[in-house]
């Protein structure tokens, strides 16, 4: 398996999110691990080949350290963690610190609208997509407030306008795109670089599972759907996502694809 979406974060952050939770959640994390190395073996214990990490500038002046410790992580866990950057646009060289973060190893980048109150869509941008793009490297977007807050196809139309303007821009929309996967299938059909991932839908027991008729969708996209997880910050075990996918029913060259063989293609991609 591949992971296309987990958390590492410098202790400090890292302690102050697992504050917010249980401050602002029913969510019971505190038992999940926080230090890199356990993190990675709990993935590897589980047959996780690699696992994409990130962490995220919540405010300005903070990115370049954030991507500095993302990257020498990364270092750290010798290829089997592979970094996002992540970027703040108020920060005056913003552009630049991607820059440096995917010379020096990052696969893309994570953009999460609702903790940086940013929107995708957001013209200061469109230079870090064409950058991007221009580099075969991918954005993992948490598309609005959810699981919050469910605002049916305002994020869909941020990620449109994205894709409209830089069509050729790697998105991995986090998710499964709730609460509007279908419509984001739909999308795909106009947009060859568009994803999902399926953090936390699946999981019988995820506050965010959802049961979406979707399973015929996958099958006419089986080479767009990735496997993303949320470890650590999820309140059930780590394989509840794979078994979710797995009880779908769905064909062994589909569920590979899902677990394994998309992810592996965005990643040698974004080596290359």
């Amino acid at each position: 398996m591949i992971d296309i979406h987990t958390h590492l974060h410098p202790p400090r952050l890292f302690a102050a999110i697992r504050r917010w939770f249980a401050t602002n959640s029913s969510w019971d994390i505190a038992a999940q691990p926080q230090e890199p190395h356990e993190v990675a073996a709990v993935l590897r214990d589980a047959g996780v080949e690699r696992f994409v990490f990130c962490s995220y500038a919540h405010r300005p002046q903070m990115a370049r350290e954030l991507n500095a410790w993302l990257v020498q992580t990364g270092r750290t866990l010798g290829g089997h963690g592979v970094p996002l950057a992540t970027i703040h646009p108020d920060d005056p060289a913003y552009l630049n610190d991607l820059r440096t973060a995917l010379d020096e190893g990052c696969a893309g980048l994570k953009l999460h609208e609702d903790v940086q109150h940013i929107a995708c869509d957001d013209e200061r941008l469109d230079p870090v997509y064409s950058e991007l793009a221009s580099r075969s490297r991918f954005m993992l977007v948490h598309v609005g407030p959810i699981p919050w807050v469910y605002k049916k196809r305002e994020g869909l139309a941020r990620v449109e306008r994205v894709l409209a303007r830089h069509p050729n821009l790697t998105i991995v929309v986090a998710h499964f795109g709730l609460p509007d996967t279908l419509d984001y299938f739909e999308l795909m059909s106009t947009y060859r670089h568009l994803y999902l991932d399926t953090t936390m839908v699946f999981a019988p027991s995820s506050p965010m599972h959802a049961n979406v008729a979707a399973v015929d969708a996958i099958e006419r996209h089986a080479d767009r759907v990735l496997y993303g997880t949320d470890f650590p910050n999820i309140p059930h075990d780590y394989l509840a996502e794979k078994r979710g996918l797995e009880s779908l029913g769905l064909p062994a060259s589909t569920l590979r694809a899902v677990l394994h063989d998309n992810a592996e293609r965005l990643l040698n991609e974004a080596e290359t």
